[in-house]
């Protein structure tokens, strides 16, 4: 493999990785439109907002990674149930974390940023443990 086939390489997974970061946000959105009321969920509902938005980021970030994979983009082996358990798991911890720190939960919330990484990350793990 030639230095620019490398570079081309680690474009695509950037390139990849933010528009998995980018679905993180229109899943919610589309969400939001379906749960009517969704934006005094983090005040009155805060469980039911994180269930929401674990499903969403991870909805967000599995599908794009899919699509990568099966469009062959990302030239790595599919693990699809190890994929998903370890997305769920990376926007999850960070979500039930911002649960327990912060009160009341509101818009700008660091944790809700590093939840769509760590599942974007957690996309990523099982092909470099597994």
């Amino acid at each position: 493999m030639t230095t620019n086939q490398k570079i081309l390489r680690i474009f695509v997974y950037l390139g990849i990785a933010l528009l998995q970061l980018f679905m993180t946000q229109v899943v919610t959105f589309l969400a939001s439109l379906l749960a009517p009321g969704m934006g005094d969920y983090p005040g009155t509902r805060p469980v039911l907002f994180m269930a929401i938005l674990g499903i969403t980021y991870s909805a967000g970030v599995f599908l794009v990674g899919w699509l990568a994979l099966k469009l062959r983009w990302l030239k790595l082996e599919l693990k699809l149930l190890p994929r998903l358990v370890c997305t769920l798991l990376g926007a999850y911890l960070p979500l039930v974390l911002a649960l327990f720190l912060y009160h009341p939960l509101e818009p700008g919330n660091p944790f809700f940023f590093i939840s769509m990484l760590t599942a974007i990350l957690g996309f990523y793990v099982p092909g470099w443990l597994l």
